[in-house]
């Protein structure tokens, strides 16, 4: 019984070269798309920015990490989430929470 189970394991590592070449991209994408690292200066400011647009109902434009690539957006605060360390933003009918952590760039749109 023993064997058998070790058989199923051993056909369970198999790969086949194109699933290795697939597998072997896909790393070398996620290690192309890392984020840079923020100094306590840089994240003291964008922390700074977002609680003043959270306040003021201001406008922001952020650039964010996805989890693959930045994105830049243009939103409101409608909620900071300090126990998760996350923000709901708001841009048109659309609603979605980035975590502090993957902000890159913040800063607040000029009003007139």
């Amino acid at each position: 019984m023993g064997s058998k189970k070790n058989d199923i394991f051993g056909s369970m590592r198999f790969l086949l070269p194109e699933h290795r070449e697939m597998y072997l991209r896909i790393k070398e994408e996620e290690r192309r798309h890392v984020p840079p690292e923020l100094d306590q200066e840089q994240l003291g400011a964008i922390s700074e920015l977002v609680w003043q647009a959270f306040q003021t109902g201001s406008s922001l434009t952020l650039t964010y990490y996805d989890g693959q690539q930045p994105r830049r957006m243009s939103a409101h605060v409608v909620h900071i989430d300090q126990a998760a360390q996350r923000i709901k933003l708001r841009a048109g009918s659309e609603t979605r929470w980035v975590p502090f952590a993957r902000l890159l760039y913040v800063e607040l749109e000029a009003t007139f």
